[in-house]
């Protein structure tokens, strides 16, 4: 296998076509599924059910076998039983396919038998100079040309890329960035990694323009050498955050019955995540809010943080931002003087030399933003968490278009210090508070990349994201 693996993926990543063995019209079987999330997301390649016994599914001409396709084919997807996998990837071979997803279980998680026909089909495989994904997998998803195996929903397209050792927690994976607003550039259930491991997405998703960063869900693995330096040189180009399972080894069984991994020593791979640049998280959902963060936001030069918030908010967030590192400088007096000028601050709150503190206060979202841009402002302030702006409605007297001309400006203020002043903002936006926002301010969110998280401790840690990465880009070079 001379060549690069970047050079060997780009086709099954992008492939103009795919052929599906063991397609079927029945939308429960897996074959059935493969085919129908592809016409779903809108596929722009060509699909080539395979399927002895039919000569149509789901609308589209059915062939028996890949040999009898007369084009040529990028990809195939495999669903069928286990023990007829190897003469499909022969026939695979033969026609001359770059790669095969193999969606089918009952390989090495199962036991000697299983460990057989897998290594039977990869020993096929490499003959012929073709790459498998998986066996025992979800497939993936690829923003390219919307190919998509691994979610029963169509991903929105973006930045973020996921590489997962769970099958079932892709598609979880998949619905949570969707829920959030997060688009996706690429998913890859990597299963078994029999013949493509961690190591070959990494390099490859590290040359992917389309990928700003990456989220790696793992539980083991069997070649650290590889990983490692494969991972030294993608925390170079990109972020990538890892959540790692199988932490204690009295779990570790769980681990190689689920995917056939080789969990490994927590403590070993927590040091080569230091060494390797590795954003490491403890939470499962907030990593994916961290990885997030990191294609939307720009890094800050420091550690620095403004926080504005009532009440608790201030206590809470400032308390979370120092256990994770961070600082929540002192603002002088000739400072605050400046970023509360033409302001009626409220005279029963606390001083506001950060965290800035209304206290209940009567202010409107283009106040609270006017203060906040201006702390952005500040040389000694790396990033900005806050509160999401009061409730227009509730805070702003006169016409509905007086409203919106003062949304429209707290938007131009909160969106400036990102965009303009080059430092991240990140919003805390309790559920029940997001609710009561008026719809122009939470667009305006939206449309600017500012990610809104429910929870204190989420929003910490998506900016300990951003400031990680940083030091990590420092120390690369």
């Amino acid at each position: 296998m001379a060549k690069k693996i970047v050079e060997q993926l780009r086709p099954i990543f992008a492939p103009k076509s795919v052929a599906v063995i063991g397609a079927s019209s029945a939308t429960h079987k897996w074959g059935g599924q493969m085919v129908h999330r592809m016409l779903m997301a809108g596929y722009e390649g060509t699909i080539y059910p395979i399927n002895p016994r039919e000569e149509e599914v789901q609308g589209l001409p059915a062939y028996h076998s890949v040999l009898d396709v007369p084009d040529e084919i990028d990809l195939a997807a495999i669903a069928i039983n286990a023990e007829q996998v190897p003469q499909a990837v022969r026939e695979c071979v033969q026609k001359g396919i770059k790669g095969v997803a193999i969606i089918s279980a009952d390989f090495a998680e199962t036991g000697s038998h299983g460990r057989a026909l897998q290594e039977e089909m990869t020993k096929i495989a490499r003959q012929g100079d073709m790459r498998i994904i998986g066996p025992n997998c979800q497939g993936i998803w690829s923003s390219t040309n919307s190919l998509n195996l691994v979610s029963p929903h169509v991903p929105a397209k973006g930045s973020l890329s996921i590489i997962s050792q769970s099958g079932s927690l892709s598609g979880v994976f998949c619905d949570f960035t969707d829920s959030r607003g997060y688009g996706l550039s690429k998913v890859i259930s990597v299963g078994n990694q029999a013949d493509l491991d961690i190591a070959d997405y990494l390099e490859f998703l590290a040359d992917d323009p389309d990928t700003r960063a990456i989220f790696m869900y793992v539980e083991g693995f069997s070649d650290g050498r590889k990983l490692f330096k494969a991972a030294k040189e993608t925390t170079k180009k990109k972020p990538v955050v890892v959540y790692k399972a199988a932490k204690n080894q009295a779990v570790a069984r769980v681990a190689f019955s689920h995917t056939a991994a080789i969990a490994g020593e927590d403590r070993i791979f927590n040091a080569m995540c230091q060494q390797v640049g590795f954003i490491r998280s403890e939470n499962l959902l907030s990593s994916l809010d961290m990885a997030a963060t990191l294609t939307r936001q720009p890094l800050p030069k420091g550690n620095r943080m403004g926080i504005m918030g009532l009440g608790g908010q201030c206590m809470v967030l400032s308390d979370n931002c120092v256990s994770m590192g961070m600082e929540v400088p002192l603002i002088t007096e000739e400072d605050m003087s400046f970023v509360l000028d033409g302001i009626d601050f409220p005279p029963h709150a606390p001083p506001p030399r950060n965290p800035v503190d209304f206290a209940g206060g009567t202010r409107t979202a283009l106040i609270e933003s006017t203060v906040l841009n201006r702390m952005a402002q500040l040389d000694y302030i790396d990033g900005i968490i806050t509160n999401a702006p009061v409730t227009l409605a509730r805070a702003a007297s006169g016409s509905d278009a007086e409203i919106e001309q003062m949304a429209t400006e707290a938007g131009e203020l909160l969106t400036a210090i990102p965009q303009k002043f080059g430092k991240p903002l990140i919003i805390l936006g309790f559920p029940v508070h997001m609710r009561r926002r008026g719809e122009r301010m939470n667009k305006v969110f939206i449309e600017a990349g500012i990610p809104v998280l429910p929870s204190p401790e989420e929003a910490v840690r998506a900016m300990y994201a951003l400031m990680k990465y940083t030091e990590i880009k420092k120390t690369a070079h």
